[in-house]
């Protein structure tokens, strides 16, 4: 996994986050939403850079993500889709 940019810019902490980084940005998250993702890192009390931050959120704190299985209706989508589009990144019909 690549560094972004930003990270080169400026003396921010790279690598796997700690279970204190991800309460952090929960606590902060959560009292006062997110906006302009540049200034939580600051505000949170994180020496990562805003970009990572949002990435981090999306990807594995929301509290709206779901993890596990595809429902079975889910899985019958996919296939029929899969059935219609095939292995193509883009589609265009």
């Amino acid at each position: 996994m690549g560094h972004h940019s930003c990270c080169n810019q400026q003396k921010v902490k790279r690598g796997l986050w700690s279970p204190e980084e991800d309460e952090k940005l929960i606590q902060y998250i959560s009292n006062h939403g997110y906006g302009c993702w540049s200034e939580v890192p600051e505000k949170a009390g994180l020496q990562r850079c805003g970009k990572s931050c949002r990435l981090r959120w999306i990807n594995y704190l929301r509290p709206d993500i779901r993890r596990g299985r595809f429902t079975p209706d889910e899985e019958k989508l996919i296939i029929e889709l899969h059935g219609v589009v095939g292995n193509r990144y883009y589609y265009d019909p």
